[in-house]
């Protein structure tokens, strides 16, 4: 254990290559390009630092002091799908597809490794959701399970459970030429008086039944041969990602569909529902110890109480989100306007 984790806070140190990425508000140094991620063109001084293993040195779970979380959803072979283990210096994250990564106690080291069929881009898609995720939590911030879009110089979140739509609201949004903030995982900073959320990467991911019917003419490609989601690389295509932090004007909990025509629908919710909502949709919400929940719930009570929070209902037709978000983003213009007066 001391020879594999005799680094500095306890993680090994990288290689003599060095990569630097924003992602989520932090600068991330690596050891190995990310997928999907630009380079930083000016050097600053990293918050994480993420070393890309491979399949050399993995430690086992013998090295771990004891199981701090076992996911509930197991798979094929009766594996739970997430196991955490308590580590000398952190936390040792194990996928069962075969991914694992320790982090530091302080959220400031990463290390991963993975075993075949998995690729870095496999790795890079686990580092930049769940594990991520779980770092900014340590850091103190608050991660929601949500997408945004920036319109009108406010980021606008779509939260919502797995597989409600977040990320086919984003693509509706940057077909019609509004800029992407994040995707899947939005991390928001309500240390102050105005509540910012931070961009993740020029990357969209969605099923192939929503990449087929917004993106028709393009061939999106699957992540992996193990992650069957279609990945849509924004810039490449022709859409705007915007790259600084926004004020949030707007969240959206995703709720029921309407009637066919009759959406976009957007329900006012009152702070204390608001805040029950929001608390649903915080990403990775098992992965939380007394300390951090407390810290959550302080910050989300801010948010619910700054932010306006409504619950969106859609139109059941993939066929009409394009025209439900041209509708939504007209409503929004003449709510900020009516704001600003």
């Amino acid at each position: 254990m001391a020879a594999a984790f005799g680094g500095r806070d306890g993680i090994m140190t990288g290689s003599s290559d060095s990569f630097l990425v924003r992602v989520s508000g932090l600068v991330i140094q690596t050891d190995a390009p990310l997928p999907g991620l630009r380079q930083l063109d000016v050097s600053e001084p990293p918050d994480l630092r993420v070393s890309m293993r491979g399949a050399i040195g993995a430690p086992s779970t013998s090295d771990a002091d004891g199981v701090w979380y076992v996911s509930p959803y197991l798979d094929e072979r009766g594996v739970p799908l997430l196991t955490i283990r308590h580590a000398a210096f952190g936390y040792l994250l194990c996928y069962c597809e075969g991914a694992t990564f320790l982090v530091s106690a302080s959220g400031s080291e990463v290390d991963a490794w993975w075993d075949p069929p998995l690729t870095e881009a496999d790795v890079a898609d686990y580092l930049l959701g769940g594990v991520l995720a779980f770092v900014v939590r340590l850091r103190g911030s608050v991660p929601l399970h949500a997408s945004a879009v920036a319109v009108h110089d406010r980021a606008v979140l779509f939260a919502g459970d797995a597989g409600a739509g977040k990320s086919s609201l984003a693509a509706a949004f940057a077909i019609l030429g509004y800029p992407v903030l994040a995707d899947d995982v939005v991390v928001i900073d309500g240390s102050r008086a105005c509540v910012r959320a931070y961009p993740s990467h020029p990357r969209l991911s969605m099923w192939s039944d929503s990449a087929n019917r917004l993106f028709a003419t393009k061939s999106l490609p699957s992540h992996s041969s193990e992650y069957e989601k279609r990945r849509l690389d924004l810039l490449e295509h022709g859409y705007r990602f915007h790259e600084r932090p926004l004020a949030v004007g707007m969240i959206c909990i995703l709720g029921s569909r309407t009637a066919s025509g009759r959406g976009p629908v957007i329900r006012e919710l009152r702070s204390q529902d608001a805040l029950m909502k929001l608390v649903r949709h915080t990403y990775g919400n098992y992965l939380l110890d007394a300390s951090m929940r407390a810290r959550e719930f302080d910050i989300l009570v801010h948010v619910a109480a700054t932010v306006c929070i409504g619950e969106l209902s859609l139109t059941p037709s993939l066929d009409e989100l394009v025209a439900d978000c041209r509708r939504l983003a007209d409503s929004l213009a003449i709510q900020s306007a009516a704001q600003a007066t």
